[in-house]
């Protein structure tokens, strides 16, 4: 995969990218809200990271050190891939990118499964684009889809789209052999888990009941047609987000609003528990056990709300820090649970914070207009490698924003291949050449 003499120079800059990361600017804390969930093996999250604290920990290393080297080599050897692929030019903007994208590098210095996420993704890419045919470089392969697998449940979503992406570009690869890797790993993660957990639970529950209550402030949203059991603690979602709805209606500030949207959701989903009494909360309990008919409900009843709101924050996954502005000026209802749903993320005023939003939404306006064309190449026969790497984050964003909320932090994963997909893209366009062999 890699001989002695790239071993020392990745190694090398390695070592270097450790350095950069380590002392660039964070824009996260050490421990966000939900870093408890991790260190205490939470049974709505997966087990693997947990225990490679708790392995961290024995070996007294320190894990955000472990985290920085493990994300500076990933992005070494991502760059490095490229370099090998197609020329020193893309591999150097690609890294810079990525390095001076200091939210992007703040989740190595946070107890989050996003940085080791984040590394195996490039990791991944690196190997995927590098597609020797050898088999070791095949079993890293399917050991990387295998830990994004178990690592993070939307990685179930990553390694399809890995998956998605051999199959279109025709390689020769032995499904059934990675479908025992990976359920090797699922068979240990669970084996972990349940030595510290009875039950598993997951946050779909949450998930569901949340654009529910949200959605039900709309006007389109009638109580009626959902079931009578639940009419009671649907009117008091109705009125207590009813109000929301019509503030939100009265921003013009399109980023504003879909971040606000965002926020509301997570209220939606967490804290307007918290307003319910007992007899609420019991009917609460009888939903979230019968989320599935829930969400059955909602598809069938406000259909095309849903969807917009789904569009909205397909949208607001580009998006940072623009309701901050607002805030200071204006005062929405259930303001202090607003200020509670920010994750975390420290936004300032300062300059690069300013253009990095504006680039944000650029950089998303750019990436819709090349999807579009080269999904219109595809069909025409004429795809090229770019193609690969624009559907890959295209799909991802999408099942993220019809699942969950939207925040730009679950863009991050799919950066790296979002400016790697502009630049081979452009590439294309500029010497019109197609190439990319098959030969796993």
């Amino acid at each position: 995969m890699i001989n002695s003499k790239n071993s020392i120079s990745i190694s090398l800059l390695t070592l270097l990218n450790f350095i950069i990361i380590n002392y660039s600017v964070s824009f996260l804390d050490y421990i966000l809200p939900d870093s408890s969930s991790y260190q205490n093996y939470s049974p709505k999250y997966k087990s693997l990271y947990p225990f490679f604290i708790n392995f961290v920990d024995t070996l007294n290393l320190n894990l955000i050190y472990v985290q920085i080297l493990f994300l500076s080599f990933s992005v070494v050897f991502l760059s490095y891939s490229i370099f090998k692929k197609y020329n020193l030019f893309i591999s150097l903007i690609l890294y810079i990118a990525i390095i001076l994208n200091f939210f992007y590098t703040s989740f190595s210095k946070t107890i989050l499964t996003e940085s080791i996420f984040f590394s195996l993704i490039n990791i991944g890419i690196g190997l995927f684009v590098i597609n020797n045919g050898k088999n070791l470089n095949y079993y890293f392969y399917c050991l990387i889809l295998a830990l994004l697998f178990s690592i993070k449940s939307i990685g179930f979503i990553v390694v399809l789209c890995f998956l998605f992406l051999n199959f279109l570009r025709g390689d020769k690869f032995n499904y059934l052999k990675c479908f025992l890797i990976i359920l090797f790993f699922v068979v240990l993660e669970n084996i972990i888990f349940y030595k510290k957990n009875d039950i598993r639970s997951n946050v779909l529950g949450e998930m569901i009941l949340g654009k529910t209550f949200f959605l039900s402030g709309k006007k389109s949203f009638e109580i009626e047609k959902y079931p009578k059991i639940y009419k009671s603690i649907l009117q008091k979602s109705k009125n207590y987000f009813v109000k929301t709805h019509n503030s939100l209606n009265e921003i013009k500030n399109f980023p504003t609003k879909v971040e606000l949207k965002s926020d509301y959701e997570v209220i939606a989903q967490f804290q307007f528990y918290e307003e319910l009494n007992t007899d609420e909360k019991k009917l609460y309990q009888d939903m979230y056990n019968n989320k599935i008919l829930i969400l059955g409900y909602l598809l069938k009843n406000n259909f095309i709300d849903y969807v917009n709101l789904s569009m909205s924050h397909f949208f607001g996954q580009w998006v940072a820090g623009f309701k901050q502005e607002y805030l200071k000026k204006n005062y929405l209802p259930e303001f202090e649970e607003i200020l509670l749903s920010s994750g975390g993320i420290k936004i300032t005023d300062s300059l690069i914070i300013k253009i990095g939003q504006n680039l944000s939404i650029l950089l998303f306006a750019f990436f819709q207009i090349i999807f579009l064309i080269s999904l219109i190449r595809f069909f025409l026969n004429k795809k090229g490698d770019s193609f690969y790497f624009i559907i890959f984050p295209q799909i991802y964003l999408f099942v993220v924003s019809f699942v969950n909320i939207s925040t730009v932090r679950y863009l991050m994963p799919v950066y790296p291949i979002i400016i790697l997909a502009c630049l081979i893209f452009l590439k294309e366009i500029v010497k019109k050449k197609y190439v990319f062999s098959a030969r796993y």
